[in-house]
């Protein structure tokens, strides 16, 4: 008995630790693409919440950061940071209810495929900053 408790609790553990991300990682790894991360650009902040997954062919991970970790500046530095590294806007800014919503996208490293990175700046300050990472299927205007 003392051994199955032992097993089941290192497979919790390993659980938590790979759907963890590191708040210092240089890049943000999405299928064969590496996206500078936010660490890279301005610094530490605290991820409060991960989550990893495929749908429809479509990598998309998301972070959330810690309320109030990430200012406004702060993420327009990040986002004009990735301009410069060729990624374009999608959509347009748009208010929600949620907070405000960004998105731009770069064509990926894998044929036929592009990069999409979404940011939503919460309306409220106990939310945190979420920013989705996709990468599948697809291509960008042609004049982007």
């Amino acid at each position: 008995m003392k051994k199955v408790v032992q097993v089941g609790v290192l497979i919790i553990t390993s659980m938590i630790i790979v759907g963890c991300a590191s708040s210092t990682a240089e890049e943000i790894e999405i299928n064969e693409d590496k996206v500078p991360s936010v660490y890279s650009v301005i610094g530490e902040k605290k991820i409060v919440g991960t989550n990893s997954e495929i749908k429809n062919k479509d990598r998309i991970t998301t972070l959330t950061y810690k309320a109030g970790s990430i200012s406004e500046k702060e993420m327009k530095q990040y986002i004009d940071h990735l301009r410069e590294e060729k990624y374009v806007d999608t959509l347009d800014s748009t208010d929600t209810v949620e907070g405000t919503m960004t998105q731009i996208g770069k064509k990926s490293v894998s044929d036929g495929n592009v990069v999409l990175i979404d940011f939503l700046y919460p309306a409220m300050d106990s939310e945190g900053v979420k920013i989705t990472y996709r990468s599948g299927p697809g291509k960008l205007k042609e004049n982007e």
